[in-house]
């Protein structure tokens, strides 16, 4: 399937020129470099095809770069009376203010095509692409017909092309299939299309990057018992310190630049995601949902072996054909805040879409933190409700995970197809064994990590598997981008649209080492700017400590905050207020002011 693409006779009103490094590889681009420039999808100069082809080839597509939330003029006025005619109709009025944001959201979409890392094509025997619940042979490898049967649906798009993938155990009873590949496919009737998205291809399976970030993925696994509070003084986490600053890709890891230290290790690295304790103030204070009050204290996973999952080759295969797993989550007879990877893993395993976001949105409201420019901040004869109050800033937030989710789920099917940690980890396995040789960067291989993995197998035909923090391993569908990451961040981004993100947090807290209690932080301010960011890291990067994802799926965030910049715009148009617009922080450090559907620096 190839997309079809608008013709490119647009003034380009903010291209970005980003430089892709000596490799001149578009794996190459870091996190950091989007941060810099501040796009997702204009990181890509030059541009290449990537659709559901199934050969994975990638298509040169020449010509302009610009971010598909490029800055564009304010209107003047405010957007309610920005007609001003009399003998125009409500009606007339209604499909004007859609007809103007369905256009800007045509405009702002990218005439270059999305590109993928080239593994499909690379390795004949899709080693480095997702194939989970397809049919796989004795070393955990997808049988090439039923990977073929998977590119023929999602070339085709046809919906009976789906019911004849060959799947793994087909006629067994609760097993697991793909998770939704046909959303892929879905539109979205505000905001910009979930095709719209731009964003550096994946990480190859072969790079330093991906290894470093398997690296990293074992260590979550060893670190997940250590409560945050104790990352200063532990030694496990002095030996990931270490180990990771070893390896060659070792900036992928610093939010800055320099070394990983504890204070940096395992979160995110948007602004504000390393400043204070590791979780966000949003998921550890108490408040009310209602007359419901809730203290986020939650069941406490029991720590240790009994919650590590997929350690024997045989259970992994199992669940790598689609079968359901064997094993549950063990829980003990105590509530705890988030105080350690593992209960902040779990949190995230069984979330919702909208559930950080809207507790986010109830504190900020208790908070009465709200952009101090909005209507209604001040005395007057009106308060602020429908608009400029609580059910206006939920609605637009509920709107984007689910919009989010189809942008993700455009990238994931019928973009990149990347293969899951525990996958990479099976190759490692095989490898170890001596059953196969897959083209594994030595930094994994070497690496401290891996030894410690080795050395507590319960055999020498377990070595290298990743201990799963969830008993059925990763969800059904490909690693890049992560949906959680697409999710939080574009809940972040239309809350910061709502509410003063230089607001301080009074009284900011922290659980104590075994997260039964709440103890005050008395180091640097925290924002609520900075919180937001942090809440979407932790929700992007919880997933990583379970060993669901990579650390560069989490670039995901990229995706989402242009989806919550877009709801915004759309929205910024319909009020009758006299409005300046929503301002905010981007996770670049640019701000910008969304006003009447225009977006430029504030």
């Amino acid at each position: 399937m190839h997309r079809r693409h608008k013709d490119s006779d647009l003034t380009d009103t903010g291209t970005f020129q980003i430089d892709i490094g000596d490799e001149g590889t578009p794996n190459d681009l870091s996190r950091r470099s989007m941060l810099q420039y501040g796009i997702a999808g204009a990181a890509l100069v030059g541009g290449g095809l990537l659709s559901g082809c199934s050969d994975g080839s990638a298509v040169a597509s020449p010509g302009p770069t610009p971010g598909s939330m490029n800055p564009t003029p304010l209107p003047t006025g405010n957007a309610g009376n920005v007609f001003g005619v009399s003998s125009v109709t409500r009606a007339d009025q209604a499909f004007a203010i859609r007809m103007e944001a369905a256009n800007a959201n045509f405009n702002a979409t990218p005439n270059f095509n999305q590109l993928n890392n080239g593994d499909e094509a690379l390795y004949p025997n899709f080693i480095g692409s997702f194939s989970k619940s397809l049919e796989h042979n004795a070393l955990g490898e997808v049988v090439p017909a039923s990977y073929q049967s998977y590119l023929d649906a999602l070339d085709s798009g046809n919906p009976a092309d789906f019911d004849n993938i060959i799947v793994g155990n087909p006629s067994l009873a609760g097993r697991i299939g793909l998770v939704s590949p046909q959303a892929a496919y879905s539109f979205e009737l505000g905001g910009l299309d979930a095709h719209a998205g731009r964003m550096a291809a994946a990480p190859t399976f072969n790079s330093a990057e991906t290894a470093a970030e398997m690296v990293e993925l074992y260590w979550y696994s060893l670190c997940r018992d250590i409560p945050y509070t104790r990352y200063d003084t532990d030694p496990l986490i002095a030996a990931a310190v270490a180990d990771l600053n070893a390896l060659s890709r070792n900036d992928i890891f610093a939010s800055i630049g320099g070394e990983v230290t504890p204070q940096s290790l395992f979160r995110g690295d948007l602004p504000g995601a390393t400043t204070g304790p590791f979780m966000s103030q949003f998921l550890v204070r108490p408040f009310f949902l209602g007359a419901f009050e809730l203290d986020q204290r939650y069941p406490r996973v029991a720590e240790g072996s009994v919650n590590q999952f997929m350690t024997g080759f045989d259970e992994y295969l199992a669940i790598q054909n689609g079968a359901p797993p064997t094993f549950s989550v063990t829980f003990d007879s105590t509530k705890t805040f988030l105080y350690s990877l593992r209960q902040l893993g779990e949190f995230v395993h069984v979330d919702l879409p909208i559930q950080s976001g809207t507790y986010a949105a109830m504190i900020l409201n208790e908070l009465g933190a709200y952009d101090p420019t909005f209507p209604y901040q001040g005395t007057g004869t009106q308060d602020g409700f429908v608009n400029f109050g609580l059910a206006d800033a939920l609605a637009l937030m509920t709107r984007g995970p689910r919009h989010a989710l189809t942008a993700a789920w455009y990238q994931k099917w019928l973009v990149h197809r990347r293969v899951r940690p525990e996958a990479y980890a099976c190759r490692v396995n095989v490898q170890q064994r001596g059953l196969a040789t897959y083209d594994l960067h030595p930094d994994v291989l070497n690496s401290d990590a891996l030894a410690r993995i080795n050395a507590a197998a319960t055999s020498a035909d377990d070595r290298g598997l990743l201990p799963m923090g969830y008993p059925e391993g990763s969800p059904a569908h490909p690693a890049y981008p992560g949906g959680h990451s697409t999710f939080a961040a574009a809940a972040a981004t239309i809350l910061k649209g709502y509410f003063d993100d230089t607001f301080v947090f009074p009284d900011p807290v922290q659980p104590n080492d075994d997260g039964t209690v709440l103890i005050p932080w008395t180091g640097e301010p925290l924002t609520v700017g900075g919180e937001l960011n942090k809440l979407a890291c932790n929700i992007t990067h919880g997933r990583d400590g379970a060993g669901m994802h990579y650390r560069s799926d989490g670039l995901g965030n990229f995706i989402g905050e242009e989806v919550g910049i877009s709801i915004l715009a759309d929205y910024s148009r319909t009020y009758n207020e006299q409005f300046d617009g929503f301002t905010l922080t981007r996770f670049n450090g640019e701000r910008i002011r969304i006003r009447g559907g225009g977006i430029a620096l504030a």
